[in-house]
């Protein structure tokens, strides 16, 4: 069976015809999601992978906000993400060298302001500083090993992971004899936040990986 994802969320067209750029989209919780940018692309690919992100959408409805001369202005924001706690953040996503020459920053602190609390509970800049390339590689494999399932591979891994407190993805390759599916199952498990890569080192088989603060707790608890 094959599965299309549903249809967009933006308030405005975002993939309007131009000759000079390209207008990527990513699947993000079974839906489409329309970006402007490749910076764009890389933050929803970030933020979705977080387990505590229940959704996201992309070009929100505007918000009203006055600027310094009282003069009402509107603001498009990037996303809009949903925590699994309920609370929603408004994101912009920026290029650095825009976000310095414009002053961006110190806009986005007046607007964030006069954001009602109907909208969102935050906002935060994202700019292409905050995309590194092991973080969007990550990223990436997160959100495709998401789509798998296995949960007997899954629990051996994690077992495994217990007993030898931190080791390599290799080691525990090696160890459970699953090869392939056994790299699955260790990012299964990060991207769910039940395992860890030590420092935020891009996902390979020389990165050691252990259980989450979380995870230990609950097994000393049971």
């Amino acid at each position: 069976m094959i599965y299309l994802p549903g249809e967009h969320r933006s308030s405005r067209n975002v993939h309007s015809k131009s000759r000079g750029a390209c207008r990527p989209s990513v699947v993000i919780h079974d839906r489409e999601v329309m970006c402007e940018s490749g910076e764009e692309r890389d933050t929803a690919l970030i933020i979705a992978s977080d387990p505590d992100v229940i959704d996201l959408r992309e070009q929100p409805p505007a918000v009203t906000w006055l600027d310094a001369e009282g003069t009402p202005r509107r603001h498009t924001f990037d996303f809009l993400a949903t925590l699994r706690c309920g609370k929603k953040i408004a994101i912009a996503v920026k290029p650095m060298a825009v976000v310095k020459r414009t002053r961006f920053r110190e806009t986005l602190r007046l607007i964030a302001r006069q954001v009602p609390k109907s909208f969102a509970d935050g906002v935060k800049l994202v700019t292409d500083e905050n995309l590194p390339l092991d973080e969007v590689h990550n990223a990436v494999l997160r959100k495709h090993m998401l789509r798998t399932s296995n949960p007997e591979h899954d629990a051996l891994v994690k077992n495994l992971l217990t007993e030898q407190g931190r080791a390599s993805i290799a080691q525990i390759v090696e160890t459970s004899g699953l090869e392939g599916q056994a790299f699955q199952a260790i990012i299964r498990l990060v991207a769910s936040g039940i395992i860890r890569v030590v420092d935020n080192a891009r996902v390979s088989y020389d990165a050691l990986i252990e259980l989450a603060a979380a995870s230990r707790t609950n097994e000393e608890v049971a």
